[in-house]
């Protein structure tokens, strides 16, 4: 038996054969169609649309044999490969290359074989369209041409199969970038806390969240204290990264379910749902003791950082876009800055 050698371009014919990313995937109905035409057309036992790999042969469709592969050096194919017309053993048994290969001296006992080059992206040959049968035959000239025209036809599956992965894989990047582009959106810039878009965003979630689970709505409206004089003072550059780490600390105090904002200038907030007004206080002195508990430090500057907090709770049912949930708050904060500002009061 003769073995087949690889071509002398193997590493680019399997390089263009894993563009593909057809090896061991389910059967293609498009080529399935096309082999019962072809099995009726040529009237052999055994159509075939093989894809030689490194050591195998496999079989991208098959029509009439069981086997779902096997070694390469076995591989009929594995010799068409080498010529870009049709390979046609007339009789296996009759042919020095084949007559002691264990596919024709035993199952599925190939007398006949015809085989004409696939060809992936690239234009390389990686595989084969072929018919086999188990009584000697020779192909006829219309025969050949047909042959020639279900390999163009194979070769077109190919080139759609890779254009639909392309495709899919162009969609799913350009839905993750739109995704990304919504939540941006929905983000501020310099904190990456939830802006005002993202709390409208959100609060029907947390509306329905709470009518579920019978509790209530609550807001904190926070308003960093003296933030006018640090950015007077010293900069808005500073000022940024004191919103920044005042960010951070109120994203750590909160709770994980808890929606952490920044509504605009040095005013922060939290959407959130409690069982009762007291549970939302808690999550408020939480949230100034955090800002307050260690100086900010930027550049050269060690800052005392305050914030007021003004707090508001409502029934589920109640809450139409947030709108007096907020001004309940905000008038609690304003409150607050009345009473001498680093205080959380009620709503």
């Amino acid at each position: 038996m003769l073995e087949p050698m690889p071509p002398d371009n193997e590493v680019e014919r399997q390089r263009d054969l894993d563009q593909l990313h057809i090896l061991d995937t389910p059967a293609d109905p498009q080529i399935d169609a096309l082999l019962r035409i072809a099995q009726r057309l040529f009237g052999t036992r055994t159509v075939l649309v093989t894809l030689i790999d490194g050591d195998r042969q496999w079989f991208k469709g098959r029509r009439g044999i069981s086997l779902s592969e096997t070694p390469r050096r076995l591989s009929f194919c594995g010799h068409a490969i080498h010529h870009e017309a049709i390979m046609e053993v007339q009789d296996a048994l009759q042919d020095p290359r084949f007559c002691d290969n264990p596919l024709v001296q035993g199952e599925p006992h190939i007398r006949f074989y015809a085989g004409i080059p696939l060809h992936g992206p690239a234009g390389h040959r990686i595989g084969t369209f072929c018919l086999i049968d188990g009584s000697p035959r020779q192909l006829s000239e219309d025969e050949r041409q047909s042959m020639r025209d279900f390999a163009r036809l194979i070769d077109g599956v190919f080139n759609a199969l890779l254009l639909y992965r392309n495709l899919q894989r162009n969609l799913q990047g350009l839905q993750r970038d739109l995704s990304d582009a919504r939540r941006r959106a929905l983000l501020d810039p310099l904190t990456q806390l939830w802006n005002r878009e993202g709390l409208q965003q959100m609060l029907s979630s947390y509306v329905r969240r709470a009518q579920r689970d019978q509790l209530l709505v609550g807001f904190i409206y926070a308003d960093m204290d003296h933030f006018k004089r640090i950015n007077d003072e010293l900069g808005h550059g500073v000022g940024d990264q004191v919103l920044v780490e005042a960010g951070q600390r109120l994203i750590a105090a909160v709770r994980p379910q808890d929606l952490a904002i920044r509504l605009g200038g040095e005013e922060l907030g939290v959407l959130a749902l409690v069982s009762n007004h007291d549970q939302l206080a808690v999550i408020a002195e939480r949230i100034r003791n955090a800002i307050r508990a260690d100086k900010v430090v930027v550049d050269d500057h060690r800052l005392d950082v305050t914030i007021s907090l003004g707090t508001a709770v409502m029934q589920a049912d109640d809450v139409d876009q947030g709108v007096e949930l907020i001004d309940i708050a905000d008038q609690a904060l304003y409150a607050a800055k009345q009473a001498g500002r680093d205080r959380v009061v009620r709503g």
